[in-house]
């Protein structure tokens, strides 16, 4: 007796072949499938991490820079209510000199105080010490929150 009691013929042959390449690629193309499915939630893992890292580092620097806006705020105040302490209110900038500023790059004279003696009123408008200081703590302040909006994005670029 041979090894093989039943009869194969060619179509059975055939038959079985295309079954066996059929179950072959499909195995193959699961385990890539499911190769290609780890890698994937792999990656997407470590970009879920890395968006929520990025935001707990932009979530610090906007509190920072929201406290350091607070405080200058604060300050400005401050320094408001001391000049009310420190200046006198006398002219200080006649209308000559307000209307080169006015011209000046970046630089807006607005809401001229009326003059109130007759010397000055026939000069024209005028600011007084109070309010160059005034300008120039507010000035002051825009500066600081520019700086500390600059200082909070480069930190931002460059971790």
């Amino acid at each position: 007796m041979t090894p093989l009691s039943f009869p194969l013929s060619w179509p059975v042959i055939a038959l079985l072949m295309l079954a066996w390449s059929g179950t072959g690629y499909w195995a193959g193309d699961h385990n890539r499938n499911n190769a290609w499915l780890a890698k994937q939630a792999v990656a997407e893992r470590q970009a879920r991490e890395a968006l929520q890292a990025e935001q707990v580092r932009g979530d610090a620097l906007s509190t920072g820079l929201l406290h350091q806006q607070t405080q200058i705020d604060q300050l400005k105040t401050e320094k408001h209510e001391a000049l009310i302490l420190a200046t006198t209110g006398r002219p200080c900038l006649g209308s000559p000199a307000l209307r080169v500023l006015n011209t000046a790059p970046g630089i807006t004279v607005r809401s001229l105080p009326t003059a109130t003696s007759s010397a000055v009123a026939a000069d024209g408008p005028f600011t007084t010490d109070t309010d160059i200081a005034s300008w120039v703590i507010d000035a002051g302040a825009a500066f600081e929150v520019c700086r500390a909006r600059l200082d909070a994005l480069i930190d931002w670029e460059t971790p």
